[in-house]
This record gives C-alpha cells, structure tokens and sequence, in this order.
C-alpha cells in the first residue's frame, strides 16, 4: 500500500514539474518571438480582459434571470429541509426516495 501511495505521489510531482516547466518554455518563447512590443501587448490583453470580465458579468446575470424560479424554489426547499441537496446528502443514511418538488407550499407543507 506505502508503494502504491508514493508512485501516486511521484506521477503528481512530474505532473506538476511538467507544468511548471511547460508554462515557463512557454512564457520564453511566446516573449521572443512576439510580433509585437511589450506595450502594446499589456494593452491588447488589457482591453481582452475587460472584455472577457464585461461578458461575464452579462452571461451570469442572464444566468440568474432566467433561472430565477428555480433558484427560489431551492431557496425554499433548503429552507424547509428539503430540496435535491437534502436528498443528495441524505442518500448516504438510506433514503433513496427523492424529494416531491413543487412551488405550490400547501402541497409542501404536507411533505
């Protein structure tokens, strides 16, 4: 078992030396053969960045917005102790039924 646990330990040491290693050649080479000046360079990932941050925010917000009944029915569960989580964590102790879902909390509060 001590075997097993150091090969795995080994293969997780090259992973990361790989990476490391890789990232570093990278970095190298991608600064030598730049076709452009470093200014320039910083401000085009600059404007890239804002851009990637500005898409975010719009796609997370869409996100929400268009599951937001869905969001508040786990709210609800949740809050009743109900609800996928409490089925998925509770499936551990033997419960495989899963949870009646409905918006409706006369219906809920029977459950």
């Amino acid at each position: 078992m001590a075997e097993d646990g150091k090969k795995i330990g080994g293969a997780i040491d090259k992973l990361v030396m790989g990476i490391i290693l890789g990232g570093a050649i990278g970095s190298v080479v991608g600064l030598t053969l730049a076709p452009r000046k470093g200014k320039e360079t910083r401000a085009i990932i600059k404007e890239k960045g804002e851009a990637l941050i500005e898409k975010g925010k719009e796609v997370s917000q869409d996100f929400v917005l268009d599951h937001k009944e869905a969001i508040a029915g786990e709210k609800y569960q949740i809050k009743k102790g109900r609800g996928f989580l409490r089925w998925l964590f509770s499936k551990k102790e033997g419960n495989e039924k899963m949870p009646k879902m409905s918006m409706d909390s006369d219906e809920n509060d029977k459950n």
